[in-house]
Parts: C-alpha cells; structure tokens; sequence
C-alpha cells in the first residue's frame, strides 16, 4: 500500500514537471504569434493606424541610413584634410587665381564710344539696352544704370514744348507711370531742361529697395539722331545726385556721335 501511494506521488510530480514547461511556451508563443498574422480589414481606422505605424517606421529607418551616410561622408573629407596631397592643394589656388583674372570687368563704353563715367561696371546687355553696375571707389555696388532706345522720333503736335523729338512728354512720363506700378515705385517729378543745347525731358521717380531703404529712380529722354534715347539709373537716394552728374554726360556723349547698331527692339 506505501509502494503505490509512493509510485503514484512521483507519477504526478512528473506530470506537473511536463505539462507546466509546455503551457509556458504556448503562453509565450501564443501572443506573438496571433500579432504576427493579425489582419485588419482595409481602410479601417485600425488599418490606418499600422499603416502610418509603419510609415513612421521606414521614415525613420531612411533618416538613420542619411545620417550614417552623411556621417560616413564627414569622416572621410576629414581624413582626406588630414592626410590629403599637397598637390591637390597646389592644384586649387592657380585655379582660383586664373578665376579672379578672368573674371576682371572689362572697360565700359558708351553707344557714341567714350568711355563710360568712373565706376559705371559692364553688366548684362542686350540688343537694344547697355546695362551698367555702379560702383563707388571701394568698388561697393550703389546702383545700375542703363542706356537704351525707347523708339524712333516724331512729329510733334504742339510746338516741341511739350515734346522729345516729336514724341509727346505725356506719352514718355505714361511709360515711366506704367513701370513704376509694375516695379513697386512712384513718380515724384518730371520737367524739361536743356543739355548740350538741345531739350531733354527728365523724369524722377522713386521705389522701396532692400529693408524698405528708398531707392532714387530717374529717367532721362532726349532726341538723337532720329532716335529717342533713355538714360536710366537706380541707386539710394544720397547717390542720386551723382548718377544725375554722370547721367548728363552721358547725354552729351550720345548727342555728340552715336553708333548705329542700338536699335529699338520694339
């Protein structure tokens, strides 16, 4: 009778031992496995949520990929600074040096071939336009200018008092009217006064630069050679009276001879 009590104690020591292993891994296993092939229907708020749970999940995968990549990129440039050649050093400064030469301005000349007021810098041109960047003696830019031809000369309607070449100051001041309001600006002025002898018809005008700053505008219009020439510029006001100095004598070089070539692209 105590060999069987025995026997059967150790049968269900056994047993227990068997079973309780076995019913936590299924515990274990269980839960990870139902999450694994957990199916949401489509377009459901539980769908979307692991949708953009994943979505999160490549972003962030992709922003540690850059930022190894970037990583990986800082430590070679610094290697390469510290153990780079001294040719590849030698290689970049006549690089620069033949950039800085070519880039030198080329002297600026006027339509009538004088040379170009100090400061006044070749800028970009085109067919019926000479643009200029104006520089002070410590080569800062303070403005541009610009020479071009507004259109050929007319006949004039009421005695040349009101009028450039024939062409009326109305219809000159409605074109600078008409730019101001595209560029953000105002006219202020406009009068006749005479240079070189003949009548020029002046336009003054302002727009708001850079930090609200106030920029000078002003238009020049006189008459040559069966052409109506514009000298404009642009520059802060405590520069204007030096681009109207330098404007006139412009003027009196365009009336003294004027290349045939600038033309009106209208």
């Amino acid at each position: 009778m105590l060999v069987r009590a025995i026997a059967l104690s150790l049968a269900l020591l056994v047993g227990v031992g068997a079973i309780i292993p076995l019913a936590t891994n299924g515990v274990e296993a269980g839960p990870h496995k139902h999450r694994k092939h957990r199916k949401f229907k489509k377009y459901s708020k539980a769908w979307w949520r692991q949708y953009h749970k994943r979505a999160r999940q490549r972003k962030a995968l992709a922003a540690r990929k850059r930022a190894l990549r970037l990583k990986q990129l800082r430590l070679e440039r610094e290697n390469q600074a510290t153990n780079g050649t001294p040719a590849a050093k030698t290689t970049a400064k006549p690089s620069a040096t033949a950039t800085h030469k070519t880039e030198a301005p080329a002297p600026a000349v006027l339509p009538s071939g004088d040379p170009a007021p100090t400061g006044w810098v070749p800028a970009k041109n085109s067919s019926s336009e000479l643009q200029f960047r104006v520089d002070n003696s410590a080569g800062d830019q303070v403005g541009s200018a610009s020479i071009s031809v507004v259109g050929p000369s007319g006949q004039s309607t009421d005695g040349g008092r009101k009028s450039v070449g024939g062409v009326a100051t109305s219809s000159l001041r409605r074109e600078v009217i008409d730019r101001m309001v595209r560029e953000n600006g105002w006219v202020v002025n406009d009068y006749q006064k005479d240079i070189a002898g003949q009548p020029v018809y002046v336009v003054v005008a302002q727009s708001q630069g850079k930090g609200g700053q106030v920029q000078s505008r002003m238009f020049y219009f006189t008459e040559v050679d069966g052409h109506i020439y514009s000298v404009t510029t642009n520059s802060p006001v405590d520069q204007s009276e030096r681009l109207a100095e330098e404007s006139e004598k412009v003027i009196n070089s365009l009336k003294s001879r004027v290349r045939p070539t600038q033309r009106a692209s209208n």
